[in-house]
């Protein structure tokens, strides 16, 4: 895979850019599913590809849907 060293973040980089932890980050490198590269023992990250994240939905059931509140009169809020 070729590189340019311009695209290339830092893992507290990333973080900020996406507005999360740097352990979080690493997490996902971990798992595979933000893909790094290693430089002399410190780990970088595309800025494309950490824009173009999407986590995953959570497991589980989806939350309901509340229903509209009304007043007394029947009216909506």
């Amino acid at each position: 895979m070729s590189v340019n060293p311009n695209e290339l973040l830092t893992v507290t980089q990333a973080a900020r850019l996406k507005g999360v932890t740097r352990q979080w980050i690493t997490r996902l490198i971990k798992a595979g599913r933000l893909p790094a590269v290693q430089i002399a023992g410190r780990s970088f990250v595309r800025q494309q590809d950490v824009l173009s994240y999407k986590a995953a939905p959570k497991p589980g059931r989806p939350k309901k849907a509340k229903p509209e509140q009304t007043t007394k009169k029947g009216r909506k809020k």
